[in-house]
């Protein structure tokens, strides 16, 4: 009975739906069935007296049972990574002589690719979950909806040119002071796109920590750093996947992340922090910054490479004091917005327009919106007349001068100048409130952080805010 067993034995492993692997006390391979051919690729023959060791040296697979088996005479289980991306699962037992010594190793081998790649796409999805809602959580990603840019006919050809840029799928370079609407037009671009239905994200590069940004940007894997999650962290460049990241403040980047936007611009791929599998992301890269780049840099602050990449197509804002005719159709616009919002039917006094005609928009379209929000909150009658709002005294408000007027310019460059208009907008904004940061910042949509952080650098050059 048993010759007849030994000699049907290879025809008996071979009916088994699991690959089987034997090997001997010093993990050389003594059989294969034909299932493990058939999930490995390899022939018996090409296996047939190779150490299961040394094949993992090779590269072929990544782990092997056999020797710890053989070592700790237990059952062991693994799962193996071939080098064809198959993933397969391995259970190893000792065979025992009669002293109790182990003398081979029997492993039963079971495909489940499909178990680990359905895992892997479970993980990413929550993964890219939890992403979402920490963006939609915070502060620093949120996005207008994009319907409060009004164009008059005199923008017209600017809107032209973005639907021109919106159809392609290069880089755009958005320009313009504080509050012209950069965000709103990132977003318009991306709903006039192919992309339109997929994610819009919008990072803030000057309010994300400097020792946080690349992992927000690109992600880590499980145990990068000291505090990381376990099982590692998209970022918000994967999160956009097939649609668009909005990259705000691009001019506060700082250089090393330039260099690694660089290189995501230029070949399409991202490596998460601890990995080093690059990984291809089909994302538009939107960029806007009030900062002027050229300038940046020649002082070495901003890579000549990425902004020479970015400037093929740039949209410049130009500030609503510059689009006279633009004003009262937004004024409008924001009155009603705010007027369904808290249940309240209001219009502009005949003395509005001139007064707001008349102003010079340091806060540009923010400083707009924040006023009429301000007018219906807290105006007592149902029209708002020119002594309900805050710049019917403000110092600003003046009669139209020549341009050289506005600023000595003597000794002062372009930077000093906008450096004294953002001193103004601040000192202005946080006097409405009385000093209160926080409600400065929420009516200028800026961050807390941020402000703080212009308010110390315009110190830095002499400039007193508070």
């Amino acid at each position: 009975m048993d010759s007849v067993l030994l000699e049907y034995m290879e025809q008996a492993f071979d009916v088994f739906q699991d690959g089987i692997w034997i090997s001997d006390a010093d993990s050389t391979c003594l059989f294969v069935n034909k299932k493990y051919e058939e999930l490995s690729g390899f022939s018996k023959k090409w296996m047939m007296g190779r150490k299961a060791t040394s094949i993992v040296a090779e590269g072929i697979f990544d782990v092997a049972v056999n020797p710890e088996v053989i070592s700790s005479g237990r059952p062991v289980s693994k799962i193996q990574t071939l080098s064809n991306g198959k993933h397969l699962s391995l259970d190893g037992f000792p065979i025992l002589d009669r002293n109790g010594k182990v003398v081979m190793c029997i492993t039963f081998i079971r495909d489940i690719s499909t178990i680990v790649n359905m895992e892997n796409k479970l993980a990413h999805q929550r993964d890219l979950l939890n992403t979402m809602v920490r963006i939609n959580n915070s502060s620093l990603q949120t996005v207008e909806d994009g319907s409060n840019f009004i164009f008059s006919s005199a923008m017209e050809s600017f809107l032209a040119k973005a639907r021109i840029m919106a159809q392609t799928d290069i880089s755009v370079l958005i320009l313009g002071e504080t509050g012209v609407g950069k965000d709103v037009m990132a977003q318009r671009i991306h709903a006039m796109s192919r992309r339109a239905d997929k994610p819009f994200i919008k990072v803030d590069c000057g309010s994300i920590s400097p020792n946080l940004i690349e992992s927000e940007l690109f992600g880590y894997v499980g145990g990068a750093f000291s505090g990381a999650n376990r099982s590692g962290r998209i970022g918000f460049i994967e999160a956009a996947a097939g649609g668009t990241v909005f990259f705000d403040e691009i001019g506060e980047l700082p250089l090393p992340l330039q260099t690694r936007l660089l290189r995501f611009l230029q070949d399409g791929v991202i490596v998460r922090v601890g990995a080093n599998t690059p990984k291809k992301v089909d994302v538009r890269v939107v960029a806007a910054t009030n900062k002027d780049l050229e300038k940046a840099v020649a002082r070495g602050e901003f890579r000549s490479d990425l902004y020479y990449r970015l400037k093929i197509a740039v949209l410049n804002i130009p500030p609503l004091r510059r689009r006279k005719e633009d004003i009262m159709p937004l004024a409008n616009f924001f009155l009603q917005q705010f007027s369904r919002r808290y249940n309240r039917v209001m219009t502009l006094g005949d003395d509005v327009e001139p007064l707001l005609l008349s102003y010079d928009w340091p806060g540009n379209v923010r400083e707009l919106k924040s006023m009429m929000q301000e007018a219906v909150v807290t105006c007592p009658k149902n029209v708002v007349r020119a002594y309900h709002l805050p710049i019917s005294s403000s110092s600003s408000l003046r009669e139209p001068a020549p341009a050289s007027a506005e600023f000595d310019f003597e000794g002062k460059d372009y930077h000093d100048i906008m450096r004294e208009m953002e001193c103004r907008m601040l000192r202005a904004a946080v006097a409405r409130f009385s000093g209160n940061m926080t409600a400065a910042s929420k009516m200028l949509r800026m961050d807390r952080s941020t402000m703080f952080r212009k308010i110390k650098d315009l110190e830095k050059h002499g400039l007193k805010v508070l």
